[in-house]
């Protein structure tokens, strides 16, 4: 969730940095995403560089400023260079831009991505728009970036593709360099068969995704997921037990690799001086005794309408806690041009300003509604600020938040309510989970984290932080870079021998 430019690098058990170059055996690593790490901002006649990216963005950075590679792109403007070096005065690696013009964003983009495929991979059949001819610029944009690998990767290169904007490019590259190495990682959640079975375009989806010898998910759960649909959907032979797909004559290995954060760096935050009494100036500003913090991108997969509904349940059921306890909710504005979000921003509005209309009083407003995006020293003071986070996504999948904040409290003197439908919850089993559809369970589990015994809170965040710790982001990149390179055995997880719905 944080927005950081830190270069910084978590330490190894062994007391090495390792960030997983030395897993590529001399390859030369292809990284390939929708946007870019970095924007172009036009002032006058010059040009500067904005670094755009969060955590797993930045490891990239550094995987590729350490061995060296190329970066394709889209920038995300109109006008930029086909190629950058990078960093600026001190290339290390280069970044090759794939342009994309007004048609692809609308359709591509804002249409077949962010209105099919976003809300079919949340289970979120009500939000779904299929378009024919979204999809075919979708197939069009993929060609172009599967082209752009092909025409740059030089053979024994290894190709990194990101995310379900380029579903398609792994078996377009593979159709053309079947030399070489091809891993995707699904940074969402992939639904159970049943519900992907409604994609008009399931059996391309799925047959782009089996181009890699590799697919990375966050959870066991949507390996599995994964493994049904390629059984279901396209007749493929699957092998539970080592994980593999069978389809066309290949086999493609799917496995769980739960994304970590950058956790020493936000330590670091917590530990400043600034960033501790900037969470001393907000305590103080609330005028609050129990602050409960909620921190989004203001998307209808992140529940907060039902959190809204939850802490409006625990007000009624505890007038004891009026004027003790404030809600903190930081909605980071997204995707705005789409129809949804335009929606779901209003509906947000009115929710909050009818829990601060039923019960404001003498002076007390129970929310703190922020809809603005924060740098990383603000969002680490409101976290050292609070003492609970209150995370209900409706599907998720990891929440980066529920880790940061854990990581923001060495002291162990904070409560993680997390949705049982985030990733995070499969690993970050010591935190208080909750269905967020039932708002009677949320109000509870609010009453329970505010009175635990402080013995028992410490224990359960001590336990959190040592999971965040032992599965760091570098400890992902290097994961997935292991199992890519063939070694299967050391941090690769396969999914469960039996579908996980």
């Amino acid at each position: 969730m944080v927005m950081q430019n830190d270069h910084n690098q978590a330490a190894h058990p062994n007391g090495t940095h390792r960030t997983g170059e030395e897993n590529l055996a001399g390859r030369r690593l292809v990284v390939m995403s929708n946007r870019a790490p970095i924007r172009i901002v036009r002032e006058g006649s010059h040009e500067r560089i904005e670094p755009t990216v969060g955590g797993v963005g930045t490891t990239f950075l550094r995987l590729l400023e350490h061995h060296g590679g190329l970066w394709i792109a889209w920038s995300g403007g109109q006008k930029t260079p086909p190629r950058l070096p990078f960093p600026p005065g001190h290339p290390q690696f280069a970044m090759s831009f794939v342009q994309l013009g007004e048609r692809d964003v609308s359709q591509y983009y804002y249409g077949l991505c962010n209105r099919a495929l976003w809300p079919l991979m949340h289970s979120m059949i009500s939000n779904c728009h299929f378009n024919g001819s979204h999809w075919r610029q979708y197939v069009l944009v993929n060609e172009r970036f599967a082209e752009r690998a092909v025409a740059e990767a030089g053979a024994g290169d290894a190709i990194w593709i990101q995310d379900f904007h380029l579903a398609l490019t792994p078996a377009k590259i593979r159709a053309r360099r079947s030399d070489l190495p091809i891993g995707i990682f699904w940074h969402v959640p992939f639904p159970p068969v049943e519900l992907y079975m409604v994609f008009p375009w399931r059996e391309e989806l799925l047959a782009g995704m089996l181009g890699a010898d590799l697919v990375g998910f966050h959870t066991h759960r949507y390996a599995a997921h994964f493994l049904d649909a390629c059984e279901r959907v396209l007749g493929a032979q699957v092998d539970r037990r080592s994980s593999e797909v069978y389809y066309h004559g290949r086999s493609t290995r799917v496995l769980a690799f739960p994304l970590g954060i950058p956790v020493d760096y936000f330590e670091r935050l917590a530990a400043n001086p600034a960033t501790l009494e900037r969470a001393a100036r907000i305590r103080r500003a609330l005028r609050s005794e129990i602050v409960v913090l909620g921190v989004d991108r203001l998307d209808y997969t992140k529940g907060i309408l039902e959190r809204l509904l939850g802490f409006e349940r625990f007000l009624e059921d505890n007038p004891a806690y009026h004027r003790r306890v404030t809600l903190v909710l930081i909605a980071v504005p997204s995707r705005t041009k789409v129809t949804d979000y335009i929606m779901l921003k209003r509906q947000v509005d009115e929710s909050v300003g009818r829990v601060i209309g039923r019960f404001s009083s003498a002076g007390w407003v129970p929310i703190r509604y922020l809809y603005t995006q924060f740098g990383a020293e603000e969002l680490v003071a409101h976290y050292l600020a609070a003492d609970v986070a209150l995370l209900t996504p409706l599907r998720d999948g990891m929440n980066l938040v529920a880790k940061e904040f854990v990581a923001s409290h060495p002291g162990d003197d904070a409560v993680l309510i997390l949705s049982e439908f985030a990733g995070a919850a499969e690993e970050l089993t010591e935190a208080l989970l909750v269905n967020p559809y039932d708002a009677d369970a949320v109000a509870k589990r609010i009453k329970e984290a505010i009175e635990m015994d402080p013995a028992a809170r410490a224990a359960r965040m001590r336990a959190l932080r040592e999971k965040v710790h032992d599965n760091n982001l570098e400890r992902w990149s290097a994961s997935f870079l292991h199992a890519l390179a063939g070694d299967f055995t050391l941090e690769a997880h396969p999914a469960s021998l039996a579908s996980a719905d």
